[in-house]
């Protein structure tokens, strides 16, 4: 139990006491809320012991984990330095093995029979045989940036890939079953991109295809092509699975509903039915896990203030039940092999500063720690005593909208008294999670208040929500959900007028931007990350430059959403309201980061918006890392990055000065400061 969650408790006992011994005395308020407990709370703890910044900006060990087909073997990606290698665990024997080792790893994949681990990479598909210990090797390349794309396991073949390749370069992408020992055999060969794709047997294939600014789904049976319905841009439609016990398709989407869902689809007709959605009326599907012997959902996940997960049938109901009642988890993810008989179970609440990774048996009904992460240091151990309490929380904006957000407060002081620190996110098409945030952390045990707003446009909360921000950016309806969340947490006693901050990385960066355009009084400081000054110049440069396979829908998206590039006056109406174009409305210090190498942000636009401030004579302090792409990597570019955030906030929120520097960062951040004269 947490200190946070045993204090809680212990108030509660109090309560229950006190309102026993006289009944006409009160327990709480009442208008007392969790963010009222939580206030009361940080001033009964001692404040927290500073960590150093290398602790906060490194980058998490486990970045992907896979369990076998058969739940005997757990696949993950371990990160270590500048290197990536692919390490397996046997749980029976509690020994582990090395396999693969590469900078370029992004995801791994068992194939269906287990035999093998699929291997995605920066450049395509690699294999390592399991049964024959062979020396991994390269199977396919793929590149992204021509619409090729990695589609998954096949599950109708015991030891193959579902991929979409370029066979002439003005032609889409043939969807191809990619064998172990590199063998293709083509499956589908369309007349638009494809976004998903699901093989169920010979001869029959299903497919979501671009088609007229839509998705629509086919049904693929030898040659013969038919479409069974149609999804929107914003409709969030993808293929799950398919089962010959019920002869259905399963798909997430809306189909009409605001908030996504599972559904059944009728292969024959295109009808489709319910299967699942949020009980609680507010939160989108997140993820499902399918029983591989009958194709079928058999549990389903919601990020919701934090996550819930539900059981589609009784054994399920059961598995989930047992397993909830041996964890204290928040926040977690939850890996199955492919009967449901076996959990990999990721921990990541907000007190766990690394995964914390268990295996349950469905059997047994019993959880067990895994030891896949390094042990933990002297420092992990009494951060996880010292965290930060982080709570989800629910603001009404300027025109009545309801919005959510997360708030982190410091350990050992008085909310009212501390700067705040407001963290827009990225995307726009994003979201802020229930999970342990390692920049808030880094923010609280520094001394500062956190407030990360899910302004409309977030992802997760349902269709309208998230629509409701449509073209709403840079002087919009975006910013001024900012504004109003601010707000809202000073008038709950947390921070003051004149003691703020703003700091934001991409969509974040570009909010920190227009916030000081555009209320230019609100934020003493502002600090982007990879900013884009004007959206149309960064899908243009994100399309010269995609590294993401599924890039022809996301552009109708952004186009929907958020500007049309190609089209002149679109483009000039949202430049009109950008921060690239009331540049000269910046009054307050900013400080800038950029990724030499970044392919969504290019640094040239960034390095023109920073040199006309600098020529204006205006405070800002631009570092620009050589190495680095949309965010940074490397541990010196990581901990220079902190450096400037904790800098920022020292100099003009009155913090507390940064740790010193030792020479190697010294050097570095000489190297990277940038003066654009």
């Amino acid at each position: 139990m947490t200190p946070l969650k045993a204090w809680v408790r212990q108030r509660a006992c109090f309560a229950l006491v006190v309102a026993a011994l006289s009944a006409s005395a009160p327990t709480l308020s009442a208008s007392a809320d969790e963010l009222d407990t939580i206030i009361e709370y940080v001033q009964t703890r001692d404040i927290a012991p500073p960590l150093p910044r290398s602790f906060f900006s490194r980058r998490a060990e486990l970045r992907d984990i896979a369990l076998s087909p058969n739940g005997k073997l757990v696949a993950y990606i371990f990160e270590t330095g500048d290197a990536k290698q692919v390490r397996l665990y046997d749980l029976a024997k509690s020994t582990y093995q090395t396999l693969f080792t590469s900078r370029i790893l992004r995801s791994i994949h068992w194939s269906t029979d287990g035999a093998h681990l699929f291997m995605e990479t920066d450049q395509g598909i690699a294999r390592v045989s399991l049964a024959a210990r062979d020396r991994p090797s390269h199977v396919i390349n793929l590149d992204r940036k021509i619409e090729e794309k990695f589609f998954g396991i096949d599950p109708t073949h015991p030891n193959a890939f579902l991929v979409a390749r370029r066979i002439e370069r003005d032609q889409p992408p043939v969807l191809t079953r990619v064998f172990a020992d590199g063998q293709t055999e083509e499956l589908y060969t369309p007349d638009t991109e494809v976004t998903d794709f699901l093989t169920v047997g010979e001869d029959r294939n299903f497919a979501l295809q671009i088609r007229d600014k839509q998705l629509a789904l086919l049904t693929l049976e030898g040659t013969t092509e038919t479409t069974l319905l149609t999804c929107g841009v914003t409709d969030n439609c993808g293929l799950i699975s398919y089962s010959a016990t019920t002869d259905r398709l399963y798909m997430r989407g809306h189909f009409g509903d605001d908030l996504l869902g599972v559904y059944a689809i009728n292969p024959h007709d295109g009808s489709h039915q319910l299967i699942h959605r949020d009980p609680g009326g507010t939160f989108d599907l997140n993820s499902v896990k399918i029983d591989k012997r009958t194709g079928m959902p058999a549990l389903v996940g919601y990020r919701d203030d934090y996550t819930s997960f539900y059981g589609l049938n009784d054994a399920m109901k059961g598995a989930m039940a047992a397993l909830e009642a041996q964890m204290q988890a928040d926040y977690y993810h939850i890996i199955p092999d492919a009967t449901l008989e076996h959990f990999v179970v990721i921990d990541q609440s907000t007190n766990e500063p690394e995964r914390k990774v268990s295996f349950f048996s469905v059997a047994e009904q019993k959880l067990t720690a895994i030891p896949l992460a390094s042990p933990a240091t002297a420092a992990e151990l009494n951060h996880r005593d010292n965290v930060a309490p982080r709570i989800p929380i629910w603001f009404t904006a300027s025109d009545g909208m309801e919005l959510q957000g997360y708030v982190t407060l410091p350990l050992g002081r008085d909310p009212a008294s501390v700067p705040l620190v407001v963290v827009p996110h990225g995307g726009p098409w994003g979201r802020v999670d229930g999970s342990y945030d390692g920049r808030a952390q880094f923010l609280a045990n520094r001394g500062y208040a956190v407030f990360e707003p899910n302004f409309r446009a977030s992802m997760g909360f349902g269709l309208k929500y998230m629509t409701s921000g449509k073209r709403e950016f840079g002087d919009g309806r975006v910013l001024q959900d900012i504004l109003d969340g601010t707000n809202y947490i000073l008038s709950r006693g947390i921070g003051r007028v004149g003691n703020m901050a703003i700091f934001g990385h991409s969509f974040g960066g570009f909010s920190v931007l227009s916030a000081l355009s555009f209320a230019p009084d609100m934020y003493q400081v502002g600090i982007a990350g990879a900013p884009p000054a004007d959206l149309a110049k960064a899908i243009d440069h994100y399309r010269k430059n995609r590294d993401d396979g599924d890039f022809s829908m996301s552009f109708e998206f952004y186009k929907d959403q958020a500007v049309n590039p190609d089209d002149p006056e679109d483009r000039r109406k949202m430049h009109m309201k950008s921060p690239d174009y009331h540049w000269e409305k910046i009054n307050k210090p900013l400080y800038i980061w950029a990724g030499a190498q970044d392919l969504k942000v290019s640094v040239l636009d960034v390095r023109d918006y920073v040199l006309r401030l600098q020529h204006a004579g205006k405070a800002v302090t631009y570092l620009e890392e050589p190495r680095a792409g949309h965010s940074p990597k490397e541990p010196m570019a990581r901990e220079a990055y902190f450096y400037m955030v904790e800098k920022a906030l020292a100099t003009h929120l009155g913090g507390p000065e940064p740790e010193p520097v030792n020479e190697r960062l010294a050097r570095h951040l000489k190297r990277v400061s940038r003066e654009l004269r």
